[in-house]
């Protein structure tokens, strides 16, 4: 026993240690990963009242992920590494909770430990880009919660402890607040389950309704705080689109793309001996999935219970990656995090109570699927290197370039010129704001409007050193909205692909100015954009619209519309 939990852990410490490798080797910082870090120095620098200016996405993390990240950042600093630690640190946990999900529905440690050291075996694609399961910011912090609620849902439907419905419950309120992307991961699922328990899990209908009951009334309650959030600017309106009938084949071809990144099937090997080492692990895996779903009626309810979850999960998550509109490449692997730890936990689960049960065919294609995603995940890694230092993508450099020309203050694009890592990559030595350019103009990228904490007329120093902007030389509109909004500069360099122009004034009352007439301009064009719209409609239904226009110009005027 002492010899297996000796084996156990140091396969864990090597694991553990090689996928921080991975995560280092494969996530070169940019200004969205360090989201997290940027809102905790602005608290650290401005108070508590920061964090309100902030515009966040749909997906904001906010009950989610904000509240550990800034314990994380207080304990250990910012910098380029704990910014990609903070993420795989994520990753960590959910491959813990993938374990224990494991353990709830198995009751075996052996298995749940199984479970916990694939996880972290994931490959370099799935870790890094595009999937990013170890990503400081996305979805991945939110499925912790999916998980934990998965448990809660477990032992809710089996043994029922007083703790299991509050947990599923602060669950679903984190999720619905935190990113929409939950309500389909997680949410519908729980609520589908729920419906056909009685059928099912021979559930009586009073647990189910108390269920269904709950879980509504807390995604209400989340929608509306979500709501609170949008009326305070703090958070966007959410919104879907679906895709069009010929995007659809092509989300169906980056949907089996992203699921064989996760699984360890793509890309797809080279030499005659991958590939046919390849096809047997596919055909494993194909079928195990189809045992899994015949031996359906002899397992225990709580594995029942488990594998009905992550099939719901997986499945309404693929339908939605491909009716919708949000997959436009490979990148969209990030929004199936719940399909690599659900399929893994399915998996382990199945085998876990087929292995001594079930046929010889069964443990053959069991011990093929574990034999392939092995091999594959340890050949992935092998070629991804190894790296522990932060991969700055440029930044780094390009912030040592501005304290040798002694340039501390200015602004710059956001992804181009990674505006908001400079300052973490000089030690808090240089400020630089993200701006973007818009309609001839450049403003305020991250402000919620008038955030004078970043973009106020305070809000850099009022002494006359030189002020900079930095941005992608090739990007000729970005140099005209910066004439058009600071005037001509004073020098002009370049680093690299940048183009770097040196103003020996202070910038940000020209920024004021600039927002100010990219607001009454936008302001006119709505204006005009809607008052046709309700002509438009006022022709066609054949009545008079000039009232609509009038009123509707008077509520945009007055900030009243949008």
């Amino acid at each position: 026993m002492g010899t297996r939990w000796g084996l156990f852990a140091v396969l864990s410490v090597a694991a553990l240690i090689s996928s921080l490798g991975t995560a280092f080797q494969t996530l070169p910082l940019n200004p969205d990963m360090a989201e997290m870090a940027l809102i905790y120095q602005g608290i650290v620098h401005h108070g508590w009242r920061f964090p309100f200016t902030w515009r966040f996405t749909q997906d904001n993390q906010i009950l989610s992920l904000l509240p550990f990240a800034l314990i994380f950042y207080a304990l250990a600093g910012v910098s380029g590494a704990s910014i990609i630690f903070q993420g795989w640190l994520i990753f960590v946990v959910n491959a813990l909770l993938t374990g224990l999900l494991v353990k709830v529905a198995t009751k075996s440690w052996r298995w749940a430990g199984l479970a916990w050291l694939l996880a972290l075996l994931a490959s370099p694609l799935a870790i890094g880009q595009p999937a990013i399961l170890a990503y400081p910011v996305t979805h991945n912090s939110v499925w912790a919660f999916g998980l934990l609620g998965a448990i809660g849902l477990i032992r809710y439907f089996t043994d029922r402890p007083g703790w299991a419905l509050p947990l599923l419950l602060i669950c679903v309120g984190v999720g619905t607040i935190s990113d929409p992307w939950f309500d389909a991961a997680f949410t519908a699922p729980v609520l589908l389950l729920a419906w056909k328990s009685p059928k099912w899990f021979q559930t009586d209908k009073a647990t189910r309704r108390a269920l269904i009951k709950a879980v509504i009334i807390t995604y209400i309650s989340g929608r509306i705080a979500y709501f609170g959030l949008e009326l305070l600017h703090i958070v966007p309106g959410r919104g879907i689109g679906f895709a069009s009938l010929s995007a659809i084949s092509h989300h169906l071809v980056l949907l089996a793309k992203s699921t064989g990144i996760l699984l360890q099937l793509y890309p797809f090997p080279s030499g005659e001996l991958a590939w046919m080492l390849w096809g047997v692990y596919l055909v494993g895996l194909c079928g195990a999935v189809t045992l899994s779903f015949q031996a359906r009626q002899q397992i225990s309810p709580a594995v029942k219970v488990l594998l009905a979850f992550s099939g719901l999960s997986i499945g309404i998550i693929a339908t939605a990656f491909v009716l919708t509109n949000f997959a436009n490449g490979i990148w969209a692997s990030r929004f199936l995090v719940n399909v690599f730890y659900l399929a893994i936990v399915a998996l382990v689960t199945f085998g876990a109570v087929r292995w001594f049960a079930g046929s010889n065919l069964t443990k053959l294609l069991l011990l093929i699927t574990l034999i392939g995603y092995i091999i594959f995940g340890f050949t992935s890694i092998d070629h991804a290197g190894w790296r522990y230092t932060s991969n700055w993508a440029g930044t780094h450099s390009l912030a040592k370039w501005f304290v040798t020309h002694n340039l501390y203050n200015g602004y710059g694009q956001y992804f181009e010129a990674g505006a908001p890592l400079l300052g973490i990559a000089s030690n808090e030595g240089i400020t630089a704001r993200p701006l973007s350019c818009n309609m001839g103009y450049l403003i305020p990228r991250l402000s919620s409007g008038d955030d004078h904490f970043w973009f106020g007329a305070a809000a850099l120093p009022s002494s006359q050193e030189p002020q900079f902007v930095v941005f992608d030389q090739a990007d000729s509109k970005w140099g005209r909205c910066t004439i058009k909004s600071f005037g001509n500069p004073n020098m002009k360099f370049k680093h690299g692909a940048l183009a770097i122009w040196v103003y020996r004034h202070n910038l940000s009352r020209q920024l004021i100015m600039a927002q100010d007439d990219f607001k009454h301009k936008w302001l006119l064009m709505n204006i005009a954009n809607n008052r046709k719209a309700i002509t438009k409609v006022g022709t066609t239904l054949g009545i008079s619209s000039g009232w609509a226009q009038n009123a509707y110009t008077w509520l945009l005027k007055h900030g009243l519309a949008t």
